[in-house]
């Protein structure tokens, strides 16, 4: 279930916890209560968090941490409500307690990690949003703490709860009366409703709530999940005692750990398979246009010293080559990019890989008309994975909160979405604390003008992947770059295996680069071809999609009609196409433009037949 909107479009949270919402809770949180839980808190920290620079999420009125920053811890309170925070700044300024007070909304934010703590407490600020957004919270919080730091989670267990739920119910305190109604759905496991306050003689006010609640286990799972390992459950406040079903809070005292390290995926071999007349999975020809290029590139590394000498250079140094690639691809691309913004990985399926990674837990949200890789190897991870097309991009962003959307430019059918649709999509995503990755391993067909790198110095949820395989037929060398800002590139990179890109490989790489755009003749050879290939496959009855006419490809609707009508003429076509996976309805075929004089006088002669 996805976390509830109000009518202003913001998550009900941020409108909640205001000051009709502290009125109220004013009447619960007594001094006496936040004593205990105070006594409690700094009890856990001083044995055993390793220092004592504390962060507390969701610290609303600053009850807790103006009596821990009295008591010498150095505390930093985030909080979503700006309500809420001006109290505690009024509460700290009055008494002289150093805290710094952050207002983030912590589940659509991200990065928002402000330092590092020691320790980190969150009381009675856990549920707000969507499983998966509480485990990304959960993951991001441990980032922000020292190695073996602790997180000390608070929540309502609903096991104490729920034989005490009532639907409606009032209070009524000094000229203040709540009306509660309320509802829980076990399903779902979230409360939903709403409470109208009124105060002296002002208008009623109705604020509205949806809350997670979770059962102790559910919690620790998510911890789990999240890379802690919980050393302790108490009850109540109380030091060491036991949670159990009549435990009304529950704390987690959790521990941060290095996260664990995944086998790497082996790929499948092709079965073998008859001769063709003529091969159109791919366009081996195209480095036929490219290989003075190519030449000098290789002549530029290999010649000029020791090969061996070359094999052993290893950038221990520059394990993401950061340094050595950011100066070219700045100016490759036009944009001055900073060597934190660069991350060099083993080709785009290495670097798509590690973004899956990243993704995780997800969902991952991709559009239509895209290449399914980084959804499919996130799917493996337990990854929810959902297809999505342009016109229902904010309703399904709202309602899967996913943590990552991919974005291929060009698609499958060859489509580019324009830097003026990109910049809508992005920051739609950003809103949503999306993180988007924009594939652009097809594009350097196009040349480096009209790529969207230079995107990321205006959105700092963006990551752009482009690779050395399609156009520079350098797929062997298996270099990749994925480039974004500073903070984003540093998260990618605890996913991102470090020297991914070999040393002489990436040299080769760079000097291609540093020629700049080497497709022209190319993208020619592609312009004068194209629309015969287009017109023969028309002519044997097969339906195109409309593309950019500078890639060397062409898609046909109706694949399976298609791959019998072309195997019947010996045309080898792959043996999957866009279908389900890519957000059509319908499975496409993707037909390779032959460029070479000999691929094109077979195709020709192939299609002679078909009379």
């Amino acid at each position: 279930m996805s976390t509830a909107r109000q009518a202003s479009g913001n998550p009900w949270y941020l409108d909640f916890f205001g000051e009709d919402f502290w009125a109220v809770a004013a009447h619960e949180y007594t001094p006496e209560r936040t004593a205990t839980e105070v006594h409690y808190l700094a009890a856990v920290l001083e044995a055993s968090a390793p220092g004592r620079r504390v962060l507390d999420l969701g610290c609303g009125t600053g009850r807790h941490a103006l009596a821990l920053a009295r008591r010498g811890f150095q505390v930093t309170g985030v909080d979503a409500s700006a309500w809420a925070l001006r109290q505690a700044q009024s509460a700290a300024a009055a008494t002289g307690v150093p805290v710094r007070w952050l207002r983030r909304d912590l589940l659509h934010e991200r990065p928002w990690q402000v330092d590092e703590f020691d320790a980190i407490i969150c009381v009675q600020s856990f549920g707000w949003g969507t499983d998966p957004q509480q485990l990304r919270l959960l993951r991001e919080a441990r980032r922000a703490l020292v190695p073996g730091g602790l997180l000390l989670l608070d929540h309502s267990n609903v096991l104490a709860i729920a034989g005490h739920y009532v639907p409606e119910a009032t209070f009524e305190a000094e000229g203040l009366r709540a009306e509660f109604r309320r509802n829980y759905q076990v399903a779902s496991g979230r409360s939903t409703g709403w409470i109208e306050v009124r105060r002296g003689g002002a208008e009623p006010t109705v604020i509205h709530d949806d809350v997670r609640m979770y059962q102790p286990a559910e919690v620790r799972d998510l911890l789990t999940r999240a890379g802690f390992t919980v050393e302790r459950v108490d009850a109540d406040f109380v030091v060491e005692r036991e949670a159990g079903t009549s435990s009304r809070y529950v704390q987690f005292l959790a521990r941060n750990r290095e996260p664990r390290t995944g086998a790497i995926s082996s790929w499948g071999r092709p079965p073998e398979d008859r001769s063709w007349a003529v091969d159109l999975r791919w366009s081996p020809d195209e480095v036929e246009f490219l290989r003075p290029s190519i030449d000098a590139a290789f002549r530029s590394v290999y010649a000029a010293g020791d090969v061996a000498e070359l094999a052993r250079d290893y950038h221990v140094t520059d394990p993401y080559a950061g340094d050595r690639a950011a100066p070219v691809l700045s100016k490759h691309f036009g944009f001055d990019m900073g060597a934190d913004m660069v991350t060099a990985g083993a080709g785009a399926t290495g670097l798509l890989h590690a973004c899956a990674v990243l993704a995780a837990p997800g969902p991952v949200l991709s559009l239509a008309r895209g290449y399914p890789d980084l959804p499919h190897v996130a799917a493996r991870m337990g990854c929810e994975t959902v297809v999505t097309r342009l016109e229902r991009l904010a309703h399904d962003l709202d309602r899967h909160a996913p943590s990552m959307l991919v974005v291929d430019r060009p698609t499958f059918e060859g489509d580019l979405y324009s830097r003026a649709r990109l910049d809508e999509i992005v920051e739609a995503a950003r809103l949503r604390g999306t993180t988007v990755v924009l594939d652009e391993a097809y594009a350097t067909y196009l040349g480096p003008g009209a790529s969207c790198v230079p995107a990321v110095a205006e959105h700092d949820n963006l990551i752009v992947i482009r690779s050395m395989s399609k156009g520079y037929c350098c797929g062997g060398l298996r270099v990749g770059f994925a480039i974004a800002a500073p903070e984003l590139t540093r998260r990618l990179r605890e996913s991102v295996p470090p020297l991914g890109a070999n040393s002489a490989g990436l040299a080769v790489a760079l000097h291609l680069l540093g020629q700049g755009d080497i497709f022209a003749g190319l993208r020619a050879r592609i312009a004068e071809i194209r629309p015969t290939v287009s017109a023969e496959l028309e002519r044997v009855g097969l339906q195109l999609t409309d593309g950019d006419h500078r890639l060397p490809w062409v898609t046909v609707r109706d694949a399976r009609t298609a791959r019998s009508v072309l195997a019947e003429l010996g045309v080898r076509t792959k043996q999957s196409g866009g279908g389900a996976d890519y957000g059509f309805g319908e499975e496409l075929l993707k037909v390779a433009v032959p460029l070479s004089e000999t691929r094109l006088a077979a195709f020709r002669a192939t299609f002679a037949h078909a009379d």
